[in-house]
C-alpha cells in the first residue's frame, strides 16, 4: 500500500519535529521525497562519519564555507577560492536540460568543513539536536529551516559535505517571493555574525563576493515583481542596518539603476 502526504507550508517544520521525537535511534535523517539515495548501505557511512569525528553535528551532500551577509541560499559567488561543495545528480523538472552528476571536491577530502547545508538531504544525532533544534517561531515552511540550523550547530559542533553518499534529486527547485521573505528574517536572526567563514578570506575578496551576492538578490527580486521603491529601500535598510559600506551601497544602487532602467543583467 502506498501512502501520499501533502503538506502545507505552515506544517512542514511541525511535522519534521513530530518526526524526530518518534525516532528509535541516535542518528537523524532529513530529507526531501524527491530523492533517491544511489549509495549502498549508506546508512553505514552516515554512521560512521559521526563515529569517525566526535565534533562532527551536521552532514549534507551541498554547502558552503561562506556565508555572505547579502541575502542568499546556500551557495555563495566564487572568485580565487573554493567555497562551495557538493555532489549529487540533478534533474529538471521545469526545463528540458539534461540529468547530470555535479560534483565539486577540489581538495579530494570525504569530508569538507562548511557554515551552511542545503536541506534537500542532512543527517545529525539526537544529542546535537537536542541541543540545536529548529526554529518552529521563524521557520514554519519549505525554506531557510536549513540554513538556519546549519548555522545552529555550527555554533557548537562541526557542519560538513559528506562525499561518501550521492544522491540524485528529482527537482531543482525555484525562487519565489515566500522564499525571499523567509531568507530576509534568516539574515535579520543572523545579522550580528555575518558574513561568515571558514576559510582564510580577505577583506577585498569578501568585498567582491558580496558584491556579488546582492546583485544576484536584486536580479531575482526584480524577476519576482518588487516595485521599485521597494528595491531601493531594501538597500536603504541594508546600509542603515547592517555591515555594508557607503562604497558598496553606492555601487549596489548604480547597478540597481542599470538592472531597472537600461535591462542589464547579472554577470
Amino acid at each position: 500500500m502506498h501512502f501520499i502526504m501533502v503538506l502545507e507550508r505552515e506544517e512542514y517544520v511541525r511535522f519534521i519535529m513530530r518526526g524526530q521525537k518518534k525516532a528509535s535511534f541516535d542518528i537523524l535523517c532529513f530529507m526531501h521525497e524527491d530523492i533517491l539515495i544511489k549509495t549502498s548501505n549508506w546508512g553505514i557511512e552516515v554512521i560512521n562519519n559521526f563515529e569517525k569525528d566526535k565534533s562532527l553535528g551536521l552532514i549534507g551532500i551541498a554547502g558552503s564555507s561562506f556565508k555572505t551577509l547579502a541575502p542568499s541560499g546556500w551557495g555563495s559567488p566564487v572568485y580565487e577560492i573554493d567555497t562551495n561543495f557538493y555532489n549529487y545528480e540533478q534533474h529538471f523538472k521545469h526545463s528540458d536540460k539534461k540529468t547530470f552528476h555535479t560534483c565539486h571536491n577540489p581538495r579530494g577530502r570525504n569530508l569538507e568543513n562548511v557554515v551552511v547545508l542545503d536541506g534537500v538531504w542532512l543527517c545529525t544525532t539526537k544529542e546535537v539536536f537536542s541541543k540545536c533544534s529548529f526554529d518552529q517561531s521563524l521557520f514554519k515552511g519549505f525554506h531557510c529551516y536549513d540554513l538556519d540550523f546549519s548555522l545552529s550547530v555550527g555554533k557548537h559542533f562541526n557542519v560538513a559535505v559528506t562525499f561518501d553518499i550521492l544522491i540524485e534529486h528529482f527537482s531543482e527547485g525555484g525562487y519565489n517571493k515566500e522564499w525571499f521573505y523567509d531568507t530576509l528574517k534568516l539574515h535579520n536572526k543572523w545579522r550580528m555574525e555575518l558574513p561568515k567563514s571558514i576559510e582564510p578570506i580577505s577583506e577585498r575578496l569578501i568585498a567582491q563576493m558580496e558584491k556579488k551576492a546582492f546583485l544576484r538578490i536584486l536580479f531575482k527580486m526584480i524577476n519576482l515583481g518588487f516595485s521599485n521603491k521597494y528595491l531601493f529601500n531594501f538597500l536603504r535598510d541594508y546600509r542603515k542596518h547592517s555591515k555594508i559600506s557607503n562604497s558598496l551601497y553606492w555601487k549596489l544602487v548604480y547597478y540597481l539603476i542599470k538592472m531597472i532602467y537600461l535591462g542589464k543583467t547579472v554577470d
